[in-house]
């Protein structure tokens, strides 16, 4: 005789892929999205930082903001849970509004 378990009715499979896409998709949004807004502060930062002409620092700054979009979407996927995702890209958001932050309140 053999050993191998009884078939399962379709009605009663699970389908674990559909939790597994939605993560998927989850993360691949936040990883658009929130990547844009981490690139997005980050040049607003580093245009106030860097030293020269406003549009040269700007310029700088926008090149640079290419490589940081490119870190965020690593991390959204690299992140262990969506949430630790969401809270990772929240504090790159809140590190690169920083020096914009402190240039509006006259310290910088």
């Amino acid at each position: 005789m053999s050993s191998a378990p009884p078939p399962v009715s379709p009605a009663r499979r699970s389908f674990p892929r559909r939790n597994g896409n939605a993560q998927l998709w989850a993360r691949g949004l936040l990883a658009l999205i929130g990547g844009y807004a981490v690139a997005a502060a980050w040049a607003d930062g580093l245009a106030r930082l860097l030293p020269g002409s406003p549009a040269d620092a700007a310029l700088v700054a926008t090149m640079a903001s290419f490589v940081v979009y490119a870190l965020a979407a690593i991390w959204t996927y690299a992140a262990r849970s969506t949430p630790r995702a969401v809270i990772g890209l929240t504090a790159a958001i809140a590190l690169g509004v920083a020096p914009a932050a402190l240039h509006a309140l006259g310290f910088a």
